[in-house]
């Protein structure tokens, strides 16, 4: 066979399996901007409030935790705490207004992030009635395992802490000091099974749910639907989010496109509430590493409405 064939032959089964495996929404999500942080602003992370209010955590240029009214007619974000370290990475709520962070000292050279040993810790964020705006915020522990913390998320009691490390791949239950290997390279999402109530690692076996998609240079975080059967994912360089069967494996684009400043690499999610409306809030990295057309733009706070039926 010439080489001309064989090439056109792997062209086509390489576009059959994308073919199979991934297709675009066929209308794709709306998406509404909530705020944009000004530029060489990289926002890692969020999470939800259940006043409906969203707390952002910042790795560039300063390790922030911010407060924003997605609702309000002009969202200003509030400056809650800067952190002593380089990156404020992971943030999850374990009981109603209570929250964790992880932060990482880091060096950097030509965008390359290398840890700094024992640089890593584990706060705790807690508001009350009387103070709705201004947590009670104290340092849990240093974690030495763990040298670049980015993914945080606790058991069903809210009681134990599951961490993702960026730089070994790894996911550490953090008070149990017990780890469990995983399949988890720049352009993977995987899954294994994890004890709900231990949040140990039931086996060592970790298998591969979907691979990014080109052009993106890996995935991000990601948020799971109420049934827990479907992900949607940031899709980090690629600038889209993707929809993931957890099941299937298949994959779907449903908001966002390559070199646009709609979704600017997005970093994170998590659902949250706009009257009755469900609605994927998305942060992004801006365009900081991959600049479009020379030009570079600031982190975001997306709001993106899903169906019911994509839920």
């Amino acid at each position: 066979m010439s080489a001309i064939s064989s090439s056109r032959l792997l062209n086509f089964f390489v576009f059959a399996f994308v073919l199979f495996h991934v297709r675009l929404c066929s209308a794709l999500y709306p998406v509404q901007q909530i705020y944009q942080f000004p530029n060489n602003t990289v926002v890692q992370n969020l999470a939800v409030r259940p006043d409906g209010s969203i707390l952002t955590t910042l790795v560039v240029p300063t390790p922030e935790l911010y407060l924003i009214q997605p609702n309000a007619k002009k969202p200003n974000p509030q400056l809650i705490y800067r952190f002593n370290a380089s990156a404020l990475t992971g943030i999850t709520q374990t009981s109603p207004d209570v929250f964790y962070v992880t932060v990482g000292t880091v060096t950097s050279t030509d965008q390359i992030y290398r840890a700094v040993p024992n640089g890593s810790a584990l706060y705790r964020v807690a508001f009350t009635r009387r103070n709705r705006d201004k947590p009670q915020i104290r340092k849990i522990a240093t974690l030495p395992q763990v040298r670049i913390p980015n993914g945080l998320t606790s058991t069903a009691a809210g009681d134990r802490l599951i961490s993702a490390d960026t730089n070994t791949g790894l996911v550490f239950t953090i008070d149990a000091a017990t780890t469990a290997p995983v399949a988890a390279s720049m352009n993977v999402f995987g899954k294994i099974p994890v004890d709900p109530v231990t949040g140990i690692a039931k086996n060592s076996t970790a298998s591969v749910v979907s691979r990014a998609l080109p052009p993106s240079r890996g995935y991000d975080d990601f948020a799971l639907t109420p049934r827990g059967d479907v992900a949607f994912v940031a899709s980090s360089g690629g600038g889209f989010i993707e929809r993931v069967d957890l099941e299937t494996g298949q994959q779907e684009i449903v908001a966002g496109k390559i070199n646009s400043t709609e979704i600017a690499q997005p970093t994170s999610a998590a659902f949250g509430k706009q009257g009755r409306k469900t609605v994927l809030y998305v942060t992004t990295e801006g365009r900081f590493s991959q600049p479009i057309n020379g030009k570079i733009f600031g982190g975001q706070v997306l709001a993106i409405e899903v169906p019911k039926n994509a839920l």
